[in-house]
């Protein structure tokens, strides 16, 4: 836990990253179509930086028109093209910067792990079965190191989601949970979260309000956990909050119909996001969507929909992995919808700023 004599220093610290970032040319000039393309974190086909879906995206990088880059398993080919991509779009970027996204929690998900070469990291069922937090942390180390070595400055975990249900097919089943009991859990992903600060990854909590109850998996389809969901999944979110040790999260696909009492799943309510997780839990980082093409959402949501209830709830970062019938111009038109629903009052500029501001903030923390 960071001690109460440090917390001042480390915000002090983050409102001079923050300063440095805003004053730099351009920053306050940015266009509002430029502020919504760095809401934008895309995935794209592709296995090297000279595939044309690499080359593609890094164009729309440089243009202003995506701010993150999320790469999933069919995008790993080698160490050398990985880093070959990530270079390209760090580049493509230059002084705006960019959120360059990996799912690097361990065992069962680990992209860099030994088929390419990387060091395979236990999940996170076997690391707290067999270790300490502080003797755990030498793991979670070696995940942002590796993370960071090969170009990505965002790792989209801890899971800190509760062993509610054993046999949970997203959860349980792959190990992906620390444990059932709240301060346990904390405990390790706070460890998780300090060695990736340490090492200028930037880890993303999963899955807001907490995944570890359901039955069924929300990459395929809606998951309702009203009935199985307990108030004490919220706990790891709250404690690490308030520790200062939750620099991103992510809202799950999941329905509760208590949470987010405006009938949609918690990762596009406003209840759910603004009301619980910044309004009663006062979370005030960063806050990126799941994929907003999983089953769960794109099955129920027409996409110009999603987008606006995404944004108004209080998301940041949109990840769009666009692999649903892969479209080259999607960050255009995914601009152009949101610009228009700005244009006719769906969505208002201060929404944008806001996330906008956020995002600047979170680069800081990671920049090269």
């Amino acid at each position: 836990m960071i001690s109460s004599k440090l917390r001042p220093m480390m915000t002090a610290a983050l409102v001079l990253a923050f300063a440095t970032v805003s004053s730099q040319p351009g920053f306050a000039e940015e266009k509002l179509e430029t502020k919504i393309g760095q809401m934008l974190m895309m995935g794209f086909q592709g296995t090297s930086s000279r595939s044309a879906g690499a080359k593609r995206l890094a164009s729309q990088i440089k243009r202003g028109q995506v701010g993150g880059v999320v790469m999933l398993g069919y995008n790993f080919k080698s160490q050398a093209s990985v880093k070959g991509m990530t270079s390209l779009f760090k580049r493509s970027a230059g002084g705006r910067g960019i959120l360059l996204a990996v799912d690097m929690e361990g065992g069962s998900v680990q992209r860099l792990g030994r088929k390419l070469g990387y060091k395979s990291v236990s999940s996170a069922g076997s690391v707290a079965k067999r270790m300490s937090p502080d003797a755990a942390k030498a793991g979670f180390l070696q995940l942002a190191k590796i993370s960071r070595s090969a170009g990505f400055n965002m790792n989209l975990a801890p899971v800190v989601d509760l062993l509610i249900n054993p046999k949970n097919p997203v959860i349980g089943k792959w190990r992906r949970s620390y444990g059932r009991d709240p301060e346990k859990v904390t405990k390790y992903a706070r460890a998780f979260v300090q060695a990736h600060m340490e090492t200028k990854v930037l880890p993303v909590l999963k899955h807001f309000p907490g995944h570890g109850s359901s039955r069924s998996d929300s990459h395929d389809g809606f998951v309702d956990i009203s009935g199985s969901w307990q108030k004490q999944e919220l706990l790891p979110f709250k404690m690490l909050i308030e520790s200062g040790d939750a620099p991103a999260v992510m809202p799950g696909h999941l329905i509760h119909k208590g949470l987010a009492s405006d009938g949609v799943p918690v990762s596009i309510s406003k209840a759910a996001i603004t009301g619980v997780l910044r309004g009663r839990l006062n979370y005030q980082g960063l806050v990126v969507s799941d994929d907003l093409q999983m089953g769960a959402i794109a099955k129920n949501f027409g996409y110009k929909k999603t987008l606006i209830l995404a944004i108004n709830a209080g998301v940041d970062m949109l990840m769009i992995s666009n692999s649903r019938r892969p479209d080259p111009n999607l960050p255009g038109k995914t601009i152009a919808i949101i610009m228009d629903a700005v244009k006719t009052g769906q969505i208002s500029p201060a929404t944008i700023n806001a996330a906008y501001n956020r995002i600047v903030a979170a680069k800081a923390k990671v920049a090269w």
